[in-house]
């Protein structure tokens, strides 16, 4: 039961939407914070250390614009010798994870509006938590989620049944700046896709289902290793810039110039599709025809410097 002030509180229409809205799936988890969970300094023991328990009050102050309220939480109150309240359980004890069903509702709603010690919760003091809220049900659904999308992933490169043709999938690769496509086994790209998209743990797997259906986007991007694999185009590392490869021994000629934090290859993208002239230029060198460095090659303001192939 809740009480304010000293008066049981019973929840309102709005309270409960709220404790919906905030926890739509039941049950819900108490459990440790990150922050006093520490990696074990044991050899033998490679699990993390965490508490044995913890506890804390059952009973909170709220601050608000015309004062103060005391609320608490308890299962039972009783009156005491002297005629004070006495509320039990007096203290919340966890020993790890504390599993909260839909009857729990107003203990919920005090750790999660009260409660000081709740890690994101309304009331928290903001010094070191003691609970933090986890979703098990929402978790699981990520989690599903997840597996999910990694399975039509796999799917669409590897079935025979349902997987995309072979030439959308170079094209894919392509589009992923894996070089030299033309030259590898349809199963070499199949593989080589599937790395790059594990190497990229955090939106590998939305990248590649993206780009399956922006033909447009893969036109540009294959145009793009393309010019790569013919050693039209290289990126200078040191430098930090694209640049036009003149031939044996002659010196790259700028294109653009990338910031020491950007991906070469997104921002050689935005460069080609903000500048009409290194298009038509990049166009002409991959059909063999002769392109003018400075007057369509780079950036409207580069000097012009030669010819190349």
């Amino acid at each position: 039961m809740l009480y304010k002030n000293d008066e049981q509180y019973k929840l309102t229409a709005n309270d409960l939407r709220e404790i919906k809205k905030k926890f739509p799936k039941f049950p819900v988890r108490l459990t440790y914070p990150d922050e006093r969970i520490r990696p074990s300094l044991s050899k033998h023991n490679k699990l993390p250390d965490k508490p044995n328990s913890m506890s804390f009050p059952l009973v909170a102050t709220v601050k608000s614009s015309t004062g103060s309220d005391v609320w608490r939480y308890a299962e039972n109150r009783l009156i005491g010798s002297k005629g004070d309240y006495i509320y039990l359980p007096p203290n919340f004890f966890l020993t790890g994870t504390y599993i909260l069903h839909e009857h729990d509702v107003e203990l919920i709603w005090y750790l999660w509006k009260i409660c000081p010690y709740t890690q994101g919760g309304e009331n928290y003091n903001g010094i070191k938590p003691k609970v933090v809220f986890e979703d098990l049900i929402g978790k699981a659904e990520r989690k599903a989620e997840k597996e999910a999308r990694e399975a039509d992933v796999k799917a669409l490169i590897y079935s025979s049944k349902v997987g995309l043709s072979e030439s959308k999938l170079r094209q894919i690769a392509k589009a992923m700046f894996v070089p030299e496509v033309d030259d590898l086994t349809f199963a070499q790209v199949k593989v080589a896709i599937e790395q790059e998209i594990t190497r990229d743990r955090k939106n590998g797997v939305d990248k590649f289902l993206d780009m399956i259906d922006q033909d447009d986007f893969l036109e540009v991007r294959s145009t793009l290793q393309a010019a790569m694999d013919r050693k039209l185009i290289k990126f200078d590392v040191k430098k930090k810039m694209w640049g036009w490869v003149m031939g044996p021994g002659k010196k790259m000629e700028p294109i653009v110039e990338i910031t020491a934090s950007a991906d070469p290859n997104e921002a050689l993208i935005s460069f080609y599709m903000g500048s009409k002239k290194f298009a038509q230029s990049l166009a002409a060198s991959l059909k063999g025809e002769k392109v003018i460095i400075g007057e369509g090659s780079g950036s409207p303001d580069d000097p012009d410097e030669g010819e190349g192939d």
